[in-house]
C-alpha cells in the first residue's frame, strides 16, 4: 500500500506536465522514443518502419476513445479532414456513456461513414499481415490508466522526484496490472510495425510504440477482437 500511495503522489506531481502528441508520421519519425507505452526499448527507426499514413484525431472526452479512432480510420481512408471525432461523438453517442463504444456500435457507426468493416480475432502475425496489405486494425484494449491521463507524460524523460517520468509511469503501470485496479477499456489502432515493436495510433497521446507482448496483455481481455476496415469498393 505504502508503495501504491507512493506511485499515485508522484503521479500527481506529472500532472503540472502537458502532454505532446505524436500526430502524424512525419512528427512521430522525429520523436519515436518520446511517446511510448515501455520503458525500455522504446524507439523505431521510421525509414525501416512500415507505418501507415493515419493521423491523430485526439480525444477529449473519456467517453469518445472510438469515435476519434473511428475518425483516423475515415479519414485515412476516405481523406484528410472528412470528419472529426468530436463530430461522430456528438451526433452519434455510446449507448452506454459509462461504457463507451461498443464493437457492434463502431461497426454500424463505420458503415455510416462508407467503410466496410469485419470483426475478427487476430493474432499478432494476422495484425503485421493487415499492415503489409494497407489496413490499419482497430483493437480494443484494457490498459493501466496512467496511460491515457491527457496531462501527464508517459514515457517522457524529465525528471520526478529525482526519478526521470518513465520510471514512474512504468512503475504506476505495473501496479495497475499486478493489481487489476485502474484499468480502462480503450481502442488503438495499429497502424504500424518494426520487428518485435507496433506503431498506435492511441486517441489520447497519438503514435506511440508499444512491443508486441504488452500489446497482447493489452488485449487479452477481449480475447484478440479486432476490427478490419476498407473502402468500398466501386
Amino acid at each position: 500500500m505504502k508503495a501504491q500511495a507512493l506511485i499515485a503522489a508522484a503521479a500527481l506531481t506529472l500532472g503540472a506536465c502537458a502532454t505532446h502528441p505524436s500526430t502524424d508520421p512525419a512528427s512521430f519519425a522525429s520523436r519515436t522514443s518520446k511517446n511510448s507505452f515501455e520503458m525500455f526499448g522504446r524507439q523505431v527507426d521510421p525509414p525501416e518502419t512500415l507505418l501507415l499514413p493515419v493521423t491523430h484525431d485526439r480525444q477529449i472526452n473519456g467517453a469518445a476513445c472510438g469515435a476519434h479512432a473511428l475518425a483516423s480510420l475515415v479519414n485515412y481512408w476516405e481523406g484528410a479532414g472528412t470528419v472529426a471525432g468530436t463530430s461522430i461523438f456528438a451526433a452519434h453517442p455510446p449507448a452506454d456513456p459509462k461504457a463507451g463504444y461498443s464493437m457492434a456500435e463502431i461497426q454500424k457507426l463505420s458503415a455510416e461513414y462508407g467503410l466496410m468493416s469485419s470483426a475478427v480475432r487476430l493474432p499478432a502475425e494476422a495484425i503485421r499481415a493487415e499492415l503489409e496489405a494497407g489496413r490499419p486494425v482497430l483493437v480494443p484494449v484494457k490498459v493501466p490508466s496512467i496511460f491515457v491521463q491527457t496531462w501527464q507524460l508517459p514515457g517522457a524523460n524529465v525528471p520526478i522526484l529525482g526519478l526521470p517520468a518513465s520510471f514512474i509511469t512504468s512503475r504506476a503501470a505495473w501496479l495497475s496490472e499486478e493489481t487489476g485496479s485502474n484499468l480502462l477499456n480503450h481502442y488503438v489502432l495499429v497502424a504500424g510495425y518494426e520487428g518485435d515493436k507496433f506503431v498506435v495510433m492511441e486517441p489520447v497521446m497519438g503514435l506511440r510504440t508499444i512491443s508486441a507482448d504488452r500489446l497482447a496483455r493489452y488485449r487479452e481481455a477481449f480475447g484478440n477482437a479486432a476490427l478490419v476496415f476498407s473502402a468500398p469498393t466501386t
